[in-house]
Order: C-alpha cells, then sequence, then structure tokens
C-alpha cells in the first residue's frame, strides 16, 4: 500500500490535480470540482494526474485512490466496470471489497445465507442487522427472503457502497436502510475522519434478532472489537444470536497454513492474543486466540451460543463450515441451548430422533445438529 503520508485532512490542496478518462478510445479531461457531479460510463479507464501529486495521496491495495475534493473523501477506481445482476447494475471495483469478484458473489451470498439457517436459525419478520454489508451481496439474499414485516439494516464504512444501496436497493425496498459509518481503516477508508470506538449501530436497545458480519474482526485489534461487541449486546433482543467469522490463532491450524506453499501464516505477534499475517499492512488479516476471544466476548456481556465453527483457511478442511472460522454468540444472559433460541422444535426429542433414524446414532452425530443441518431440509421426522 502507497501511503505517502500519515496525515491528510480535508484542506490539502487538489487544484493541481485532474481525472483523464479513457472513453472509447477518446481522452476526457475533468477537473477536481467536477468529481461529485461526474457521470461515469461502463467502461471507462481513470487516472489522476499528474502523478507526482497523486502519490500524496493514499492508494489502497485494491487499487483506488483516495481524495478529498470540498471537504469530502472520494475513492477513485482505475477502471469503471458495471455488472449486472438480478436487475441491479453492479460496480465491480465495490463488488471487489467483498472479498471476491462477479465470479463467485452470488455462490458466497446463498452460502452465508445457508449458514444464517443453519447455525441462527431465520424467520422471514426478523430485524437482521449486518456489519460490513458492502455493496449489498447478502442484502440481495435477504430480499427474496424477509417478508413486509421483516427489517435489513446495513453498515459499512466504504461510502460509494452505503450510496450505491441506498440508491439502488432502498429506493425499491424501503424495509432495507444502509448507514456509512466513516471510521478509518488503512484498507478500505484511509481518510475516515473518525474511530470504530465512536461507532454506534443505527438501532434501539434490544431491538435486533440477528446479527451477521464476515471478514470484519479479521482487520480490527482488541478495543474496536470489544467496542462492537459491547454494541452488539446492546441492540439484541433477548433471544438475538449474533454471527461473526474471525480467524482462530490455534497451534493445530497454524502449523498446518505454515507448510501451504501460499496462504495466511500468522506469524507476528501483535499484542496479548492477536497476531498478523502482514507487519507492512497490519489490519490485512489478523488471528485471535480463543483466550483473547473469550475475554472480550465476556467483557462485553456475551457468551459462546455454541463451540465454534471452523473454517479451511489453515487448509484443514475436515468439519469445516466456511473459510473462516466463527462465534455464535448470544447475550449472556440468555437461554444457551437449541430450543430457547428457537433453532429446534420446542417438542424435539433427541432420543426419539435416534430411535427413527439409526443412521446418525451409527454416525455418532448430536441429533439436535443433525436436524438443524440435515433432518430439516430433508424432512426427517423428529416426533
Amino acid at each position: 500500500m502507497d501511503m505517502a503520508s500519515e496525515s491528510y485532512s480535508a484542506s490539502n490542496a487538489v487544484d493541481g490535480l485532474h481525472l483523464e478518462i479513457l472513453r472509447d478510445g477518446k481522452t476526457v479531461q475533468v477537473p477536481m470540482n467536477e468529481l461529485p457531479t461526474f457521470q461515469f460510463e461502463d467502461g471507462d479507464e481513470i487516472s489522476l494526474l499528474p502523478e507526482s501529486e497523486a502519490s500524496k495521496w493514499p492508494l489502497t491495495e485494491f487499487g483506488a485512490r483516495h481524495v478529498y475534493v470540498d471537504g469530502q473523501a472520494y475513492r477513485i477506481p482505475r477502471r469503471y466496470i458495471i455488472a449486472e445482476y438480478k436487475g441491479f447494475s453492479l460496480l465491480e471495483d465495490l463488488v471487489e471489497l467483498t472479498g471476491g469478484g462477479m465470479g463467485n458473489f452470488a455462490q458466497i451470498a446463498q452460502m452465508h445465507l445457508s449458514i444464517y439457517h443453519t447455525y441462527l436459525g431465520l424467520r422471514p419478520d426478523m430485524t437482521v442487522l449486518e456489519v460490513g454489508s458492502g455493496i449489498g451481496r447478502d442484502a440481495f439474499e435477504f430480499i427474496d427472503y424477509l417478508n413486509s414485516d421483516g427489517r435489513y439494516i446495513g453498515v459499512d464504512i466504504t461510502r460509494d457502497s452505503i450510496e450505491w444501496c441506498r440508491r439502488n436497493i432502498t429506493s425499491r425496498h424501503p424495509n432495507f436502510e444502509f448507514h456509512h459509518f466513516d471510521s478509518k481503516h488503512e484498507m478500505y477508508n484511509p481518510l475516515g475522519k473518525c474511530s470504530s470506538l465512536d461507532f454506534v449501530l443505527p438501532a434501539e436497545d434490544n431491538s435486533v434478532d440477528r446479527i451477521f458480519l464476515t471478514s470484519v474482526f479479521t482487520h480490527l485489534f482488541e478495543e474496536e472489537i470489544t467496542h462492537y461487541l459491547k454494541e452488539f449486546a446492546r441492540v439484541l433482543k433477548p433471544d438475538g444470536l449474533v454471527y461473526a467469522s474471525f480467524f482462530l490463532y490455534e497451534p493445530v491450524a497454524v502449523a498446518h497454513a505454515a507448510k501451504q506453499p501460499t496462504g495466511l501464516k500468522f506469524r507476528h505477534p501483535y499484542s496479548d492474543g492477536f497476531f498478523i499475517d502482514s507487519p507492512e499492512i497490519e489490519t490485512a488479516a489478523v488471528a485471535i486466540t480463543d483466550e483473547a476471544m473469550t475475554r472480550m466476548i465476556g467483557r462485553a456481556g456475551l457468551t459462546n451460543a455454541r463451540p465454534y465453527l471452523r473454517g479451511f483457511w489453515s487448509g484443514i478442511t475436515d468439519g469445516a463450515h466456511f473459510g473462516q472460522d466463527a462465534a455464535i454468540l448470544a447475550r449472556a444472559t440468555s437461554p444457551s441451548n437449541d430450543v430457547a433460541f428457537g433453532l429446534l422444535p420446542s417438542d424435539f426429542d433427541g432420543e426419539l430422533y435416534l430411535r427413527l433414524h439409526p443412521d446418525v446414532k451409527q454416525a455418532g452425530m448430536n441429533p439436535g445438529d443433525h436436524y438443524l443441518i440435515h433432518g430439516r431440509r430433508e424432512g426427517r421426522r423428529y416426533r
């Protein structure tokens, strides 16, 4: 990442800069004061010039230059590419910020929703909140799932993604709302004006059924994560649940990862229970020990609703549910079993389920887990 200066302000001069747009073989010169209203077109190739002045502004690893124009931060990608998806015109540059491109955009979203159904339980009338909602990858799946009584709240630190979602999703689906939080982050929002510690979730106390965040705690450290967790405890309903992905630092996974030719290694200790993959970009990938996770979860007034779900990031695929590890969290004062959380039917009989389905007993699986993961989808009897 090119970070020519550690400090930027709205007063930094962009007078000497301009955009050069290559469009259909022709060059278009755009003064910086026209950037806020300029209409980019599919296929535009964008340069911020002259390079000697442009290099004074932060360049993130995703290839975008970040500048201030009239007191507002703007993210300038190298190319403006439109991709059609479910009747929406997505910006590929913003899609890439979700951790994948258009090639697996739908697949990952569908996998997320399947995981949420399996391990948290969903109803169409729930209020769900996603931290790191991006350009709406998971929101598109919830559009097809939530009914008119359901509500989706998305939060992200990338302003362009939030504004796109407001213009394109909220305008069609008013029960979907999106909020920008201008938190500074070296990879995603280097000109942010706030800290994560200033963050307040846009929801009332005890109002949210489910909270989801994927690849958020993988880029944060203890003080910020603890603050987020405390906010989750505040807004969760008594029977609410959180799905939070992270990298679990444990000897077996780290040793296995070290043998892989590529991928994450987490060789660099950062703080108590935190390890980083890259000293150059500390927040690029962060791993957390069980002790550190337990410490933060407890301080926030939350608890693990079940053992961690394991990921295959280290190359260990046995028992993995997805790429990253994940914690399923509940308020510490909440019930701690699947029936109380509303995941299993209130009249579920585990012993009867094993008698009705001897293959489950033979496989050594917990009857409740089997029903949630397989039996419900297969229509198996439980009473």
